[in-house]
């Protein structure tokens, strides 16, 4: 009974740590490039002192170029790895969470509504009103600001659920509320956003 238990665990610690494992920090990648020069300079010392000839030392001085090119190289190549794995990430539409209302994006002087957008199947056109903020996107398309329809729907429960409590005569007043507050919800909603035609 305790194999497979332990066998489950050890699965699930390897599984949930190899996402961490794919992103490297710009530290763990230049940790990692001294000590691969570590690494040469010891096999460089290693060789010169195990060497009985010029052609060895000349090997020698050969293999610790190539140590080290190698290194280089492969910490270059690392470091725009880490670089274009956070450009995408700073370009995934679904950071919509993170980005502020009213803010320019950070590197950027001016609001690139197409970065917060999907292609417009996605879309359901709607009306514009004059208090409508328009946007031309960097392709050159024209995208527009839209409400979720949230003020409408608290508003909407509010009254509803006032008119509701009014109307019931000597009644369940919180099956009145109750029911008054979600058609008032629904109403407000759908008024909200129904206002404007955009996609």
């Amino acid at each position: 009974m305790r194999i497979p238990i332990l066998a489950a665990t050890a699965l699930a610690v390897t599984l949930s740590a190899a996402p961490a494992a794919a992103q490297r920090s710009p530290y763990q990648i230049d940790r990692e490039y001294r000590h691969d020069v570590r690494d040469a300079n010891h096999d460089y010392r290693r060789d010169l002192r195990r060497a009985d000839s010029r052609k060895d030392v000349r090997k020698a001085q050969r293999d610790y170029r190539k140590d080290m090119r190698k290194a280089q190289h492969e910490r270059s190549k690392d470091i725009r790895k880490a670089q274009r794995e956070r450009r995408k990430d700073m370009r995934d539409w679904r950071r919509y969470r993170r980005y502020d209302w009213n803010r320019y994006e950070p590197g950027y002087n001016h609001y690139y509504a197409d970065r917060y957008y999907r292609d417009g199947r996605y879309y359901q056109p709607r009306r514009l009103t004059r208090a409508d903020r328009i946007y031309r996107g960097g392709n050159g398309r024209y995208y527009c600001r839209r409400s979720d329809g949230t003020t409408g729907l608290i508003i909407g429960g509010l009254a509803g659920g006032v008119i509701g409590n009014l109307v019931t005569d000597g009644g369940s007043q919180l099956l009145g509320t109750l029911i008054g507050a979600g058609a008032g919800a629904l109403l407000g909603n759908e008024i909200d956003r129904g206002q404007v035609i955009c996609r």
